[in-house]
């Protein structure tokens, strides 16, 4: 240990996992309710419907395992007790320097070693931390339908109707999160609203019928007209056909344009700290006199010289890796994003075979494409960008170490930001078949439905006019999916079972590329998981349920920390995967 900044001191940098301090884990209440009435019914020949409704969902987590980072710094500041000599005149016991800090309890801290903090110490330094949040949406709305003029296929069928909605949210951490002075991340609050008119018409004409080859041909057009107080006019609409050559086949095709507005977390969300994980800098390995594709920027970048001086090429230390950490912000000057979608399918009904007359098969193509997609700037493309991609301007999204700052490196990212934009766009594209069927089995009444989807094309452009990022095949975009619904009904009981299935799917391939790894290359294996619920009715209108979810207990497959896709504490990706097991439910639901 030395005296680093003059002031007569020695000192001493760690880096230390603090276990002593408890299990970092939440308890979450939450509640919601809902009213809704309204007013339907029959006026010369057309329905009407009206409604009101309000709703709120409120939680509050409560989080421990933090510590106060200046309750920390005051414990650390240990001195002699000059009032507690021992007999030699030597002090006997270690005091916090701070006398203020010592009234509310401070005890010294020593964090040498495991297990050596007392436990009066990580009671002063030990502080829960918690979140609440809030939900609240109000509807008023109406609308009309019925059937218009004849045409030689029948009559055109009409409706329309207005809608008026308000939305507000808030997220809201405790103090001492906001001011980023405990062990996680600094998080402000997000606190934001907004309102919408919307009118619609949707229409279906029938225009031939009963014609050799055209059982039935219609039209069908949909158009929604909003207005919203955050980003102004928004329209969306559709317009297809259905056709019957047969009597037990339909063909289906729509175009149709929607409009998504941004949500409040997008629109108002400040600055709020977070630790990013599977981000792998561009320059290690750089070195002095090196020409690979982001060399030249790297050398360029501040700190980065000192560390090749210092260790021969770029290197990072553990603590530079699991250090980074950044912000992720809103952004009140987006716009609605528009996507444009093409489907085309078939509907086989064979009523015409009676072992078959139950039986219902869909094959629908979709191709979805967005314009000026709403997404958070992905971390590792920016930093590509940065160093040799050919857009410097993503450098503000990356803060190095000019130089080095115990226990981190010269020139090692200290923060790596994203903020939400109007990108480029995104789209997909795939099939989707589904089969059902139902039939008298036994006692009671046997239904099976199964869906396949086949994901042929997913992609983002981060930038306008930049390169196609496809994401096909990897993690949360696997290329087979499938979901097997089984039920059986008998009498008052009840089972259903739900298989679903996610295939193969890979780790990110700009991930891997940092590694010369081929896309590909890693990735985890199919998952299936079983959830299984039995009911019995008490009466007409009320039932018992119980159900099991994940019955098999399967596990997630391991996408550990600092690999691509990772969701932070759960060691997978748990928008995808089961991150929780086998778990029982019992329920009562009823009907008025």
């Amino acid at each position: 240990m030395a005296d680093t900044d003059g002031d007569g001191l020695r000192d001493y940098s760690f880096s230390r996992r603090l276990g002593e301090a408890g299990v970092r884990s939440a308890a979450v209440d939450r509640d919601t309710w809902r009213l809704a009435t309204g007013l339907k019914g029959l006026l010369g020949g057309w329905n009407y419907e009206s409604y009101v409704a309000y709703g709120r969902t409120k939680e509050t987590q409560n989080t421990s395992g933090q510590v106060n980072v200046q309750n920390f710094r005051n414990a650390m500041q240990g001195v002699p007790d000059v009032n507690d000599l021992n007999h030699d005149g030597s002090s006997g016991d270690v005091i916090c320097a701070d006398a203020a800090a010592r009234a509310q309890g401070c005890a010294p801290l020593n964090l040498f070693g495991y297990n050596t903090m007392s436990p009066a110490a990580l009671a002063y330094v030990g502080v829960p931390t918690g979140l609440a949040t809030s939900v609240t949406q109000k509807l008023v709305g109406g609308s009309l339908s019925g059937e218009w003029f004849e045409l030689p296929a029948g009559r055109i069928g009409v409706a329309a109707g207005v809608e008026w909605r308000g939305e507000a949210s808030s997220s809201v951490p405790d103090a001492l999160t906001q001011a980023g002075l405990n062990s996680g991340g600094q998080i402000a609050p997000v606190v934001g609203g907004f309102t919408v008119r919307e009118a619609f018409v949707e229409t279906r004409v029938p225009l031939l019928k009963d014609r050799q080859f055209a059982r039935e041909l219609s039209f069908l057009g949909a158009l929604r007209l909003g207005r919203y107080s955050t980003v102004g006019n928004a329209s969306s609409w559709n317009a297809g056909l259905e056709w019957r050559p047969l009597a037990d086949l339909k063909l289906r095709a729509t175009r149709a344009l929607s409009t998504r507005a941004p949500n409040i977390t997008e629109l108002y969300a400040p600055a709020s700290q977070v630790f990013p994980t599977g981000i792998v800098d561009p320059c290690v390995g750089v070195t002095a006199s090196s020409s690979g594709s982001y060399d030249a920027a790297c050398r360029a970048a501040p700190g980065v010289m000192d560390n090749i001086a210092a260790n021969g090429k770029f290197t990072q230390t553990q603590a530079d890796i699991q250090g980074l950490s950044g912000f992720n912000r809103g952004n009140t000057q987006l716009k609605a994003e528009q996507g444009r979608s093409s489907t085309v399918g078939l509907v086989l009904t064979p009523r015409s075979v009676p072992a078959l007359r139950n039986l219902t098969l869909t094959v629908d193509y979709f191709d979805i494409k967005i314009g000026d997609a709403i997404v958070a700037t992905p971390r590792q493309y920016a930093l590509q960008q940065c160093y040799g991609g050919g857009n410097s301007g993503f450098c503000q999204f990356a803060t190095r170490r000019a130089a080095a700052a115990s226990p981190y490196s010269a020139g090692s990212l200290s923060f790596l930001d994203s903020a939400v934009s109007n990108s480029g766009g995104t789209g997909t594209a795939g099939i989707d078949l589904t089969a059902a069927w139902a039939e008298q089995l036994g006692p009671g009444r046997l239904s099976v439905r199964l869906a396949y989807t086949y994901l042929k094309d997913f992609y983002a452009i981060p930038l306008a006019g930049g390169a196609r990022d496809s994401s096909t095949g990897e993690v949360g975009f696997a290329r087979n999916q499938a979901a097997l619904n089984l039920g059986y009904q008998w009498g008052a009981f009840g089972v259903t079972t739900s298989t679903r299935y996610t295939g193969r799917s890979a780790l990110d391939d700009q991930f891997l590329a940092q590694f010369k790894l081929a896309p590909g290359a890693l990735g985890v294996g199919a998952k299936v998981v079983h959830d299984v619920q039995a009911s019995y009715a008490l009466r007409k209108t009320l039932a018992l349920y119980l159900g099991v979810d994940n019955a098999f207990n399967s596990k997630p497959p391991p996408i550990i920390s600092g690999l691509s896709g990772d969701t932070i504490g759960t060691e997978t990706n748990a928008s995808v995967y089961d991150a929780i097991g086998r778990r029982f439910y019992l329920g009562l639901r009823g009907s008025l």
